[in-house]
């Protein structure tokens, strides 16, 4: 391990030399002061709009990079003292062609895939690491959330801005207006790190300010513009007081308990010490409006990984994130927020909590410390969590980390790590390039064993060629008490390899924008060297995204297993102690997501341990005019051992009806076959202006079971709770 670590020591020295960061030339844009700004109407015809600076020099990203666009599309932006202003005008040829499927409110993935969209990156600060974005389509559906360079951004943050869009006879339009009391900036800079891009979903086509290369990537704030003209704005007095108050009823059927009825209060305070730094109180801190967890199938030995969607704990929580990496299936997150105020799968009541999170100059800070009230068998406790990085070099950081807290237990258990990762979006002129490492170390209640872990990672993601390679190390005795590690006393090796190149001649460039070779390897081996697990999956230039937006996989996939015990995988199926390797192959077609009726199908089927096992996923999404949105999805698993047989199923759907924006009912229907429980969860949403919301939350669930008063001996399903909720969340700021 002394060697691997001298080699990225050695390479850090390397690119640290040899490849200073240049950057190219820089886009510059005026924001025109105005005395008061426009209304906000999505209509682009208020008359101070005139005095902005037209800006219509987009480039194409995609598919022909650095042409100009099949579509024109015009930018302008104002500011007044309170605010500043942003307006698109997207023409379009045949406005018939514009694709709006979706009306809710942090739908990025739907928003930037399936509908026109424009994409806003404000970065306050110019560190060229951290902005804000804000997504608006063409019907005004509104995300936002944090980028902190790379290939993405996460909803983590939401803040009070507000926006319109209206469809035109040449096209659409929108308004954005964003609050200074919204977002934290430096008052010193008189020029903003600014970037937009528009998204043609039905010409899969990509029209940008700034960072046209292929190998770009919006997100990364790095490759941004300049917006100047920017100067004697405030933040106000920096105080948000935001009260709630709900109504609650409720029964527990399954107990035989009477209705109940609770009237409950709390707020969060908002506290900007300076316009980057702020401070939350939060008091009997309510999450009712939050949506239900989707339910899985696990067919591993270890636990499944469900995200944070708590508001408290998402706001600041991207300055927590650790080089660990925190995707779609994680290995290791030193904190995870889910750990406070949620255990085995029932909510605890959070008393009060307080976060600082923001930057002092070039160092980004988060400090959280919560406080849980007794709730059944699980004891009162107290949790906290730290985390400081300084950003270095050009697009670098090097940071710590520190929890405190074991949740459902009096027991101490403490965590602290380094880490830091060197970026560059400038390697070799043009690539994006980065090599990580970090460092933990547990205090808890185990007396004997390896209570530390580390890990390094090399990343070169880029269109052509995208790869990474990741190694890791977690000790028989680290148990992080506030994080998410599924299996320790390992050693894991993971990688991708991806070549994606884009065919422009013949059929196949008429045919197909992108064919892809992938490859992904987990490997894992105790730490004595043995190894446990294996999975490696190679597609054969079988990845192929469409030029009208399809997408077909095929994937060979090699499994071995070393089972140290037995475990059990379904119902009175034991899979014993053994050495397994097996053979799986996995199918997937998936139509264009802007189209009103889409669909995606996922097929798996081969070796599984010491039998067979096949999984087909069915998953279809109906939309109309954006208003209605209906989505059904089923999950099938069959299995077949020596062992036994099995049959596990999830049922999904779900029926959204919006008027507008603002104002929408949500249902999402759920069963699984393990639990035999179903459930719905009802949520009406009013935002009666921004910061202000009206929520009625009803969730109820059933579970099949026997009916005992039946001489037949049927099954059927029996109440067993529900909740209704009536909160208004208000927001006041001086």
């Amino acid at each position: 391990m002394i060697r691997v670590t001298l080699f990225f020591l050695i390479l850090i020295l390397i690119l640290l030399v040899g490849n200073v960061s240049l950057f190219p030339y820089v886009i510059h844009l005026k924001a025109q002061q105005v005395e008061k700004g426009p209304v906000i109407d999505g209509y682009l015809n208020d008359e101070v709009w005139q005095q902005a600076v037209l800006f219509t020099d987009f480039k194409m990203v995609l598919p022909e990079t650095g042409k100009a666009p099949s579509e024109k599309t015009e930018l302008r932006v104002l500011y007044d003292k309170k605010s500043i202003y942003i307006g698109v005008y997207c023409f379009t040829a045949d406005p018939s062609t514009i694709a709006v499927t979706d009306l809710q409110h942090d739908q990025h993935e739907r928003h930037g895939e399936s509908n026109d969209v424009i994409r806003i990156l404000l970065d306050p600060f110019q560190d060229k690491r951290n902005a804000y974005v804000f997504f608006v389509n063409a019907k005004g559906a509104r995300t936002d959330g944090l980028a902190t360079g790379g290939e993405g951004f996460s909803t983590d943050w939401d803040g009070i801005w507000d926006a319109e869009s209206k469809l035109k006879k040449d096209g659409w339009c929108t308004e954005i207006k964003i609050p200074f009391k919204t977002i934290s900036f430096n008052p010193k800079l008189s020029e903003w790190g600014f970037n937009v891009e528009r998204y043609i979903p039905t010409k899969l086509e990509t029209i940008r300010l700034s960072g046209i290369s292929k190998d770009s990537f919006f997100y990364n704030p790095a490759e941004a513009a300049l917006l100047g003209g920017i100067k004697n704005i405030k933040q106000g007095k920096g105080i948000t007081f935001k009260p709630y108050a709900t109504l609650e009823m409720s029964r527990d059927y399954e107990n035989n308990q009477a209705r109940e009825w609770k009237v409950n209060g709390g707020f969060d305070l908002y506290k900007n010490f300076t316009p980057n730094l702020v401070g939350v109180l939060t008091y009997r801190t309510d999450f009712a409006e939050t949506e239900v967890d989707e339910r899985q199938i696990n067919l591993t030995r270890f636990p499944l990984f469900f995200p944070e969607k708590r508001s408290f704990f998402l706001e600041g929580s991207e300055i927590f994130s650790f080089e660990t990496g925190e995707g779609y299936r994680p290995s290791f997150i030193p904190f995870f927020s889910r750990r406070i105020g949620l255990y085995q799968g029932d909510q605890v009541p959070i008393d009060w909590g307080v976060k600082v999170y923001g930057k002092i100059g070039r160092t980004n800070i988060a400090l959280l410390d919560v406080q849980t009230r007794a709730f059944d068998s699980v004891p009162s406790g107290n949790f906290a969590a730290g985390r400081i990085y300084q950003n270095i070099f050009s697009e670098s950081k090097v940071g710590l980390i520190f929890t405190s807290g074991e949740p459902g237990s009096e027991e101490h258990n403490t965590l602290l790590g380094i880490d830091f990762k060197y970026a560059t979006s400038h390697f070799l002129k043009t690539k994006n390039f980065a090599v990580g490492g970090w460092w933990v170390n547990n205090w808890n209640t185990l007396t004997n064993g390896k209570h530390y872990g580390y890990g390094v990672k090399i990343e070169y993601p880029n269109d052509l060629l995208n790869f990474h390679v990741n190694y890791s190390y977690f000790g028989d005795s680290l148990e992080p008490g506030l994080g998410f590690l599924p299996r320790n006393d390992v050693q894991q090796y993971e990688s991708s390899f991806k070549f994606s190149p884009r065919p422009k001649k013949g059929l196949l460039g008429k045919l197909i924008r992108q064919i892809g070779f992938e490859n992904y390897a987990w490997l894992y081996w105790d730490l004595n060297g043995n190894l446990e697990s294996s999975r490696v999956s190679v597609a054969p230039m079988t990845v192929i995204n469409t030029e009208s937006g399809e997408r077909l996989e095929f994937f060979f996939i090699t499994h071995r297993e070393v089972l140290p015990e037995s475990f059990k995988v379904a119902d009175n199926v034991v899979i014993p102690i053994g050495d397994y390797t097996y053979y799986r192959y996995q199918y997937l077609v998936r139509t264009a997501s802007h189209r009103k009726v889409a669909a995606e199908i996922f097929y798996e089927t081969g070796g599984f341990y010491s039998g067979k096992l096949s999984q087909l996923n069915v998953s279809t999404d109906f939309s109309y005019k954006a208003n209605i949105r209906l989505g059904l999805e089923g999950i099938f698993v069959r299995g077949k051992l020596p062992e036994g047989t099995f049959r596990e199923t999830v049922y999904r759907a779900k029926a959204d009806f919006y008027l507008n924006p603002d104002l929408g009912l949500m249902t999402y229907l759920q069963y699984d076959s393990v639990s035999e429980n179903i459930g719905v969860n009802c949520r009406f949403k009013w935002r009666i202006s921004p910061g202000n919301t009206v929520y009625i939350v009803y969730n109820k669930s059933w579970e099949k079971g026997f009916d005992l008063l039946s001489s037949y001996s049927s099954r059927r399903f029996f109440s067993l709770q529900d909740r209704g909720i009536f909160k208004i969340q208000l927001s006041w700021r001086p």
